[in-house]
């Protein structure tokens, strides 16, 4: 494989000369060839625009090298717009994003090396908040949430892998891949600022066979989710995904499957996984029509605690809900997939040490939403340690946000086909007073318990709590 280093095309480690047009004769001059290894090499900082990864390149960042994206709107390329033709023979455009380095139909792509792509989110920082910043659009644009770029996004794209790169303050998401196949990322680090909104680590939008192994994610938003948009369905369902011994923080929560979830998500394995202070753990959480099945959480540890409610979630170490994300009897904002419920069915939970303000919630908006779930060999730590006042965050849901009361270990409502074996609650003595009991069960049918325990230094609450 030749190699194509980015200053001989005449990009500058200055800090301010903006280096896409020269990035992309490197990549455009291996394309010619058939291929080929495009280096950015150590030293100083490569500013630089949008670019687009093509097939059969390696995309190499040497050790202590650089790259950052402009904060001027105008030096990315303009948004992505994939003509797709549909069954009745409809041409749609699909995708119309902004990104900072994108790939389409980038068949055996690499992204490899050492170094460092920064997002720079700071410049896109309109106002810094006490615990959400707001963050800035491009004049005349739409809305900040619309405008932002992704740092790394990926199209169409079989045989794709990324590898030890860090990747650090993505501006919105920092890493998404659509209607890829046989997907590897391993060993990379995303480190993004706590408070910017949207600051998701890796979202897999309508993907097969992917395996996200060996990783830190510290992020503002989820550290990975699952989704499969409605924008995307000619790229099918998600599913075969493996997520392992990878460490995840997050001001949201770090696993969420199914937010947007039009299309099916299954056949989902997350192990060795360990999670640290954040507002939430592992969600399934279906909403837009599509339902999640075949989920194993495994051989992990969640620790979990509440932040503000500019962030959804309430310390929850395992959330499951399924419910639509606009009130299916009203209107929506032209989504009317929003209007669309969710499902859950066959998920398990199996030999999770868990230590939580808020523990583990299953909700739904009616029966029949969520079944065959399960909980074995859980053990689970009760305390109390934020200032925030107690609720069970529904989001999004348009029918009701909060549930304002305290929290149980386990709240299932809603359910059909639960077991819980082998499990046990221990509570702090310190904060006992502030929950209910240690398993509170309401609609729910076809419920297993085997040795479930709990420990408790008082005697205020009963062991199951039925209304």
């Amino acid at each position: 494989m030749k190699d194509f280093l980015i200053t001989e095309f005449g990009a500058l480690n200055d800090g301010v000369f903006n280096n896409g047009p020269a990035i992309q004769s490197a990549i455009d001059a291996a394309t010619a060839v058939g291929g080929g290894k495009v280096i950015v090499p150590s030293g100083g900082t490569f500013l630089s625009g949008s670019f687009q990864l093509k097939a059969d390149i390696e995309f190499h960042l040497e050790k202590g090298a650089r790259i950052l994206a402009s904060s001027d709107y105008a030096d990315y390329l303009p948004e992505h717009s994939i003509d797709v033709i549909t069954n009745n023979g409809v041409v749609e455009a699909v995708l119309p994003r902004r990104a900072f380095i994108s790939a389409f139909q980038a068949h055996n792509l690499l992204i490899t090396g050492e170094g460092e792509i920064n997002g720079n989110a700071d410049e896109f920082i309109l106002e810094r908040g006490q615990y959400i910043h707001s963050m800035r659009g491009p004049f005349g644009g739409r809305s900040q949430y619309l405008e932002r770029p992704f740092t790394i996004f990926i199209i169409e794209s079989n045989g794709v892998s990324l590898s030890q790169f860090t990747l650090r303050d993505p501006a919105f998401w920092a890493i998404r891949t659509t209607g890829c196949n046989n997907l590897l990322i391993d060993g990379i680090h995303i480190l993004t600022d706590l408070m910017v909104p949207n600051a998701d680590g890796i979202d897999i939008d309508r993907c097969q066979n992917v395996q996200i192994i060996n990783c830190e994610l510290i992020t503002a938003d989820d550290c990975i989710s699952l989704k499969s948009c409605a924008g995307t369905a000619q790229y099918g369902v998600v599913e075969n995904i493996l997520i392992a011994n990878t460490y995840m923080k997050s001001t949201s929560g770090a696993i969420t499957l199914g937010t947007e979830a039009c299309g099916d998500i299954r056949n989902v394995l997350v192990t060795d996984c360990t999670v640290e202070d954040s507002h939430r753990g592992f969600a399934v959480r279906p909403r837009e029509g599509g339902t999640v099945s075949n989920v194993l959480f495994t051989n992990s540890s969640v620790s979990t605690r509440a932040f503000n409610e500019s962030w959804w979630g309430h310390g929850e170490a395992i959330h499951v809900t399924a419910s639509a994300w606009d009130d299916p009897a009203g209107t929506t904002d032209g989504n009317p997939e929003r209007l669309l419920e969710g499902k859950v069915d066959g998920v398990r939970f199996v030999n999770i040490d868990v230590h939580s303000e808020a523990a583990i919630l299953v909700w739904a908006t009616h029966p029949a939403l969520i079944k065959h779930v399960e909980f074995d060999r859980i053990d689970i730590n009760m305390d109390s340690s934020s200032k925030w006042p107690p609720r069970l965050d529904l989001r999004p849901n348009g029918e009701v946000d909060f549930i304002r009361e305290p929290h149980s270990a386990m709240t299932l409502i809603n359910v059909e086909s639960v077991s819980v074996i082998n499990s046990k609650v221990t509570w702090s003595e310190k904060t006992r007073s502030n929950y209910k009991s240690a398993l509170q069960l309401v609609n729910v049918e076809h419920f297993v318990q085997h040795n479930f325990q709990f420990e408790s230094p008082t005697a205020q609450a009963a062991l199951i709590l039925t209304s």
